[in-house]
């Protein structure tokens, strides 16, 4: 079966480099733009997409010390980075940039860092226990 896993990265360009030499896309959002970068036979290939957009552009870097240290500053810039890791043998990469993109856009559906930064991530046990300390009147 063909899936997708999603998995936040931090803002690392370390890890986001590692990531990229063990075979995984790296999607990155900064604001209503998505830059979708993935290492193929030497080279950076970057694919930009505007939500909504019928279109988007491509770019190709060779892989060296320059643009990776490109690549690494990627991690700071953006709003939000998420590796994606799938079977290249078996899914269409424009299948899977696409997948994410709507993947990631039901989970962080704000189009600016203020709008994400709402959603929570607190673990189901804490929100139980947080609910039974809060609930007296001061």
């Amino acid at each position: 079966m063909e899936q997708l896993s999603l998995s936040l990265l931090p803002k690392d360009g370390v890890k986001m480099l590692d990531s990229l030499r063990a075979g995984n896309l790296i999607a990155v959002k900064s604001k209503n733009d998505f830059m979708y970068v993935i290492l193929r036979k030497g080279e950076y290939q970057m694919f930009l997409h505007t939500i909504g957009a019928p279109n988007g552009g491509t770019k190709r870097f060779e892989d060296n010390e320059k643009y990776a240290a490109i690549v690494k500053n990627f991690a700071q810039l953006s709003d939000l980075a998420v590796e994606v890791a799938f079977d290249e043998k078996t899914m269409n990469i424009y299948h899977v940039m696409a997948s994410a993109e709507e993947a990631i856009l039901t989970e962080f559906p704000g189009d600016d860092r203020d709008l994400d930064e709402t959603v929570d991530f607190t673990p189901p046990n804490e929100l139980e226990d947080d609910g039974d300390e809060g609930s007296e009147d001061e």
